[in-house]
């Protein structure tokens, strides 16, 4: 856990936060945050991005989206792969998952603890294909980063993640 607390990590960025309190929403509240499933978890992710991005919304509401967003399914879609490796690791690394996520009546941050996952051997292909994809120099996510060293990190993580996720074959 030493390494992933030194990490860039998706699961503590704003994207982050707002992909986790749609799966609080839309999945984890409903069965009281009792099991996280990778699947289910990527299928609400991927509905929720194409819903928000989608060109579609654009026409109805120009408030909601930039038609270049298109574009960003890509990245938008490797982010939250990574963010649900993440997860995976931490669970494999502590047997828990943590999750914070914001509480609208009291306007504060309340934390859920996790204690199951489903991970079924078609994530873990997805999981490393898309921690293989986010290692390329030229990829979105690396590219960002405005210094050599914020990059080596990234890619260190990823690596990390890699690694701990490809014992799960």
């Amino acid at each position: 856990m030493t390494t992933m607390a030194k990490a860039i990590r998706v699961k503590d960025t704003a994207f982050g936060q707002d992909m986790l309190e749609v799966l609080a929403k839309r999945q984890l509240e409903k069965i009281a945050f009792h099991e996280l499933d990778i699947s289910l978890s990527i299928l609400t992710l991927k509905e929720h991005l194409v819903k928000k991005l989608s060109h579609g919304s654009w026409k109805v509401d120009p408030g909601l989206c930039q038609p270049e967003l298109r574009y960003l399914y890509p990245i938008y879609f490797d982010s939250v792969r990574v963010m649900l490796a993440e997860c995976v690791a931490e669970f494999f690394q502590t047997g828990r998952i943590y999750m914070a996520v914001l509480d609208h009546y009291r306007m504060e941050y309340v934390e859920h603890e996790i204690r199951l996952l489903i991970l079924r051997p078609e994530d873990v292909s997805s999981l490393l294909r898309a921690l293989k994809k986010v290692q390329d120099p030229s990829h979105d996510l690396i590219a960002r980063w405005k210094y050599p060293a914020q990059r080596e990190r990234w890619k260190k993580h990823m690596r990390a993640l890699y690694h701990t996720i490809s014992k799960l074959q």
